[in-house]
């Protein structure tokens, strides 16, 4: 599946609508070579942006520049001998990045630079999956295969009689005063949570 060639646009409008989306990319050659001109713009468009590990030179450069520099202050002396001896102290303030690209190429595997918007970037150990306390509920935690839509828990049935002939069926009679809602799986399941909560206190 490709995407489309505005892409920038889509997602700036998507941001303007509260839409997120998450742009998962092996090193950001993949993303200049898909949008020569707009890769910049769609980085832009991102308030966060989550760097794994790597192997390829322009995204080294790329996370190198994203965290910026640091301000090193350097002192130096000097010292002369003779008839007229001299002593100086020279105080200096020199600029470095805090990881050149090699060093973000040698970053270690157990950790992840995480950039934020308007927030210092952070280096912190990745978070071992294997770990969470809900991969009991998955394949991997020796649980069933996930199926989408299947049902799991059901709170009613209903059965359809084929020989029932609705023209014998008596009319419903309704207050005028009644209302009704809809509700989705998560209202209902959101509503039976509180009647459970309710009934244990």
């Amino acid at each position: 599946m490709s995407l489309p060639d505005d892409f920038d646009k889509i997602l700036s409008v998507m941001r303007s609508r509260g839409v997120s989306v998450s742009i998962i990319l092996q090193n950001m050659a993949q993303l200049k070579a898909l949008f020569e001109k707009q890769w910049e713009s769609i980085c832009g468009n991102c308030d966060e942006f989550l760097y794994l590990g790597g192997n390829e030179q322009s995204t080294h450069k790329y996370v190198s520049e994203l965290l910026g520099k640091e301000t090193l202050d350097t002192q130096t002396h000097g010292k002369s001998t003779g008839h007229s001896g001299n002593y100086s102290t020279n105080y200096q303030n020199t600029g470095r990045e805090l990881l050149t690209p090699d060093e973000v190429r040698m970053l270690d595997n157990r950790y992840a630079l995480l950039f934020i918007r308007g927030e210092r970037p952070v280096m912190d150990e990745k978070y071992d999956i294997m770990r969470h306390p809900g991969v009991s509920g998955t394949a991997d935690g020796k649980a069933g295969v996930f199926r989408h839509g299947e049902v799991t828990k059901s709170v009613a049935a209903i059965v359809f009689d084929e020989n029932l002939d609705p023209a014998k069926l008596p009319e419903l009679q309704l207050p005028e005063s009644a209302t009704y809602e809809l509700l989705s799986e998560e209202d209902l399941e959101e509503l039976f949570t509180k009647k459970e909560e309710a009934s244990i206190r």
